[in-house]
């Protein structure tokens, strides 16, 4: 059976670590495709150096076949998308699927602004998410956040988070916002830093690893209309609770917005 794949390269991801390319990959599927892809290099020999356990001898033996794991040079592509990430501005979700994202400042999409097929389901969208009256994201205000999901709460993204509230306080609007460390040595990690009293300082609550908010888990859910700026991967009606309003975003974009209430520009 065919299957489509994306195979993504270039100076950006020649830079990205291993982690951002973990996320890019998960998200491919948002794109139509089943596979994503991101040739072998030191950056990913290094990495599971460090985590995979193996031997030294090991290694080196997996390793010469490891590089052997990218598109031939001559190698033909069904279609080539190049984006200069430099010009690109924070990106939110506005909808119910990952492809509704606009960037944080821009316009909320209007009828005429997709295509005729398109618009039952913008139409569809807007009233879920309660945007009838909203022309851009920032003129909606919040009610809680979440850091987290396996695809933004690595050691990295809580960086990135905690480097935006230090010394702050989440706003008096935000009723909660949580953080949940990706895995149980992300936890210890951010721990041994000192993150966990960033947050915790600032007024966030610090969970045990677990999928937390990402779906609606156990107590961490929202209530009907809660309008949530959330770090996980998808924002599908209900999933994090039944008439919730998830706005995807990244971990920085949605610490900020707990501080803020509002989203706000990050620079």
């Amino acid at each position: 059976m065919y299957k489509r794949q994306i195979e993504f390269a270039g100076s950006y991801i020649d830079s990205a670590s291993m982690e951002s390319r973990m996320t890019i990959c998960n998200m491919a599927i948002e794109a139509g495709a089943k596979v994503g892809l991101i040739a072998v290099d030191q950056t990913t020999l290094n990495y599971v150096r460090d985590h995979s356990g193996m031997s030294q001898q090991d290694f080196e033996q997996a390793q010469n076949y490891w590089t052997t794991l990218r598109s031939d040079d001559d190698a033909v592509f069904n279609k080539k998308v190049i984006i200069d990430v430099g010009t690109l501005k924070p990106q939110v979700t506005w909808g119910t699927s990952p492809e509704m994202t606009v960037d944080f400042d821009e316009n909320i999409p209007n009828e005429s602004d997709v295509p005729f097929d398109q618009v039952e389901n913008l139409k569809l969208a807007k009233m879920y998410m309660g945007l009838e009256k909203a022309k851009t994201l920032k003129d909606l205000s919040f009610d809680r956040v979440f850091i987290g999901s396996c695809t933004n709460s690595r050691i990295e993204d809580l960086r990135s988070a905690a480097s935006v509230i230090k010394g702050q306080k989440v706003s008096s609007n935000i009723i909660e916002a949580i953080v949940v460390p990706g895995s149980g040595l992300v936890k210890a990690q951010a721990e041994k830093e000192g993150l966990d009293k960033i947050f915790e300082d600032a007024g966030f609550l610090w969970r045990d690893p677990g999928c937390s908010m990402c779906l609606g888990m156990n107590p961490d859910q929202l209530k009907p209309y809660e309008r949530c700026a959330s770090t996980s991967n998808r924002n599908f009606e209900g999933r994090q609770g039944n008439l919730g309003r998830t706005h995807l975003m990244s971990p920085m974009m949605a610490a900020l917005t707990a501080i803020n209430g509002i989203i706000s520009d990050p620079s």
